[in-house]
């Protein structure tokens, strides 16, 4: 299988798993607050990669710019805790809109400057339409306000963008440890804002809440491990529209787990994605 098919497969699976995860968070919602699913989901994840590396022989880390995984290592649960302040802090619509718009157009930018990925008319033209498909999904100019909510959506899907700069520069590393770095990484974070926000224990679950927590977990490093793939292989501006199909897989699955019912924007939306992504795999 070609290279680029192999990034364009990771990365929409990804926008599958963050499809799945939003409705399991809102179910874990009845039992924990955001800071602590946050902890829960980078908890689980670095302890799968544990058991993971017991039984398979974990290859060494190999020669590695130490800034590049500093920043690697912090940068994308900075963004995740953004995101969840964003969330906090104003309504989830508007969070999504301020995280997606951010994250697209700083990599295209960052893609270009650093990179020196090309802009395209194909590019361009997907990249349109999943912003007017945003819209559409968030039903963003209802009440609008540019308050601190959307700045901290803003401020996470730039973050977002400089963390797949990183997944690219380390390529050729042992993708487990890098996840068992980060995911570490992240559960230290997300500690230390239970810590401040006094919520550090986390209350009593049932055996079906434990079940569903362990499967949060799961998702979350196999999106981590298939982030690092998709980025390594696929220009970072095709790869975060790409991770935008969440967009799209979000309200699917909200549907059959939740009898969320689709509204009409929302299937514009769906619409206008799948034909995004498409257009930006069409064969030249």
């Amino acid at each position: 299988m070609k290279s680029k098919t192999v990034g364009v497969i990771s990365l929409l699976l990804v926008g599958i798993f963050f499809g799945i995860s939003g409705p399991i968070a809102k179910y874990l919602s009845a039992w924990i607050n955001p800071y602590q699913a946050v902890a829960l989901r980078f908890g689980i994840a670095f302890l799968l990669t544990l058991i993971i590396s017991i039984f398979k022989k974990s290859k060494s880390l190999g020669e590695v710019n130490k800034k590049d995984l500093l920043f690697f290592s912090i940068v994308f649960p900075i963004s995740v805790i953004f995101f969840t302040l964003a969330v906090f802090n104003t309504k989830v619509s508007l969070a999504i809109f301020s995280f997606y718009i951010a994250n697209l157009l700083s990599s295209f930018a960052f893609g270009k400057l650093f990179l020196n990925e090309k802009v395209n008319q194909t590019k361009l033209i997907s990249l349109a339409l999943i912003i007017i498909a945003l819209t559409f999904f968030t039903n963003v100019f209802n009440g609008f306000s540019l308050d601190k909510g959307f700045i901290f959506g803003l401020i996470s899907g730039v973050l977002q963008t400089v963390t797949s700069i990183f997944q690219k520069k380390l390529n050729g590393l042992d993708r487990l440890n890098l996840v068992k770095i980060q995911t570490l990484t992240g559960l230290i974070f997300a500690i230390i804002f239970m810590g401040v926000t006094g919520t550090l224990w986390l209350p009593a679950l049932t055996i079906q809440a434990m079940v569903v927590s362990l499967v949060y977990g799961l998702l979350f490093l196999i999106i981590s491990y298939l982030l690092l793939v998709g980025f390594q292989k696929t220009d970072i501006n095709i790869g975060s529209m790409l991770v935008s199909t969440e967009l799209f897989f979000g309200p699917l699955f909200a549907y059959f787990m939740f009898k969320e019912s689709l509204t009409t924007p929302e299937i514009i939306g769906s619409i206008l994605v799948i034909i995004a992504v498409i257009n930006i795999n069409q064969k030249k």
